[in-house]
């Protein structure tokens, strides 16, 4: 049977492409859509083929609805008079007939889909990936992505009230999504890169313990303890990722001599991460968001111990299944957590649960399983 999908997203695909994050049937789970149109809220005109692979053998079609500061300020994101803007996606719509609207998160291209719902009465299923409430309460958040969040509380209960379904990727979202007005929300993790995760087979290790750190080099992911861990410890660290923190813990390297324990990587593909992400020693993470990072999916569903430090605010449920090392986010947090991990047996207990608790919670081909079911489910209707 020939289906069609309509996915609505606010991010630019061509930063995702850039950053090497693209996986699998992403926007196609399952491949259960023989037609994908996607349409960014954004002016973005990323590479269509480069994107082929997140919609696996469905045709894919490319779509702009651009926002942008001249929006912004007739608007202010206020829902009432996003209307007129919105009118363009629906008239597009009526053009492509999809028998489901997909949204990833609760922003501009959520109140998109919202109105295509009600206008056209197209099944609505929403994913939330980040829990909007507690970012804006953040201290640690850096003031353009306060801006948008701020801004965003204006649509965010709009399209949840809306949308059919609604997911959450991890757990601490799903208090925030009820109180939305989301109608019974549920978790459902992210797909991870299906077939690219290596196992690890062998804890043990010479030398060296080779720490590996992966994420947004920004104010409420900063390394900064981590690398300060680093002047008592014998280990060395590889920090996979960019941000505004970037030069600040360059120069931080040098002043305490650390360059031969510290090396950066601005990016790497995800298919190059979760296939040698086996071969270091420990996961070491660091985040003031209430999120359970999609890098940690990727470290437990491989087997390598994983240590974290304590969240303030709301807890984190996946981390309370003692899954990850959790330790005070200072210097001395987290070179008590390295030292921990120098003992192999301990290295060998939070490698294998980790795994156990990943396989049986966000094993790839169940995880996609589950956004495949839905999706049919929905279109079906």
């Amino acid at each position: 049977m020939n289906r069609t999908l309509l996915v609505i997203i606010a991010d630019r695909l061509s930063h995702i492409i850039e950053k090497g994050e693209l996986i699998d049937r992403y926007y196609n789970p399952g491949g259960v859509f023989s037609d994908v149109h996607i349409l960014m809220t954004n002016d973005d005109k990323p590479d269509k083929e480069i994107l082929q692979r997140t919609v696996g053998n469905a045709r894919l079609t490319l779509h702009n609805l651009p926002s942008g500061m001249g929006l912004l300020a007739k608007t202010l994101w206020r829902p009432f008079l996003l209307r007129r803007w919105a009118e363009q996606a629906v008239d597009l719509t009526k053009g492509i007939k999809p028998d489901l609207i997909r949204c990833y998160g609760n922003f501009l291209n959520g109140y998109v889909g919202a109105r295509i719902k009600e206008e056209l009465g197209i099944p609505f299923f929403v994913s939330l990936h980040t829990q909007p409430d507690q970012t804006r309460a953040n201290q640690d958040v850096d003031f353009r992505t306060k801006v948008f969040y701020a801004l965003s509380k204006a649509v965010e209960k709009y399209t949840l009230h809306t949308a059919d379904r609604v997911s959450c990727v991890y757990g601490s979202i799903l208090d925030y999504a009820r109180n939305k007005g989301a109608s019974d929300p549920f978790v459902a993790y992210n797909v991870i890169n299906p077939g690219k995760t290596e196992p690890k087979e062998n804890y043990s290790y010479s030398g060296t313990l080779k720490l590996l750190y992966v994420g947004r080099v920004i104010p409420a992911k900063n390394p900064e303890n981590i690398i300060r861990a680093l002047q008592y410890v014998d280990a060395q660290l590889t920090v996979v990722g960019s941000g505004s923190k970037e030069l600040e813990l360059a120069e931080l390297v040098s002043e305490l001599k650390l360059n031969e324990k510290v090396r950066f990587i601005p990016a790497m593909p995800n298919d190059r991460l979760c296939r040698t992400m086996h071969e270091y020693d420990l996961f070491v993470g660091h985040s003031q968001y209430s999120e359970f990072p999609k890098t940690v999916l990727e470290a437990s569903l491989c087997g390598l111990p994983i240590l974290f430090n304590s969240r303030r605010g709301t807890p984190v449920p996946e981390f309370e299944n003692h899954i990850a090392k959790m330790v005070e986010d200072s210097p001395s947090g987290y070179r008590a957590g390295i030292e921990f991990f120098l003992d192999m047996k301990n290295r060998e207990d939070y490698g294998y649960r980790a795994a156990e608790f990943a396989d049986k919670h966000w094993n790839p081909a169940q995880a996609e399983k589950i956004f495949a079911d839905i999706h049919r489910e929905l279109a079906n209707r």
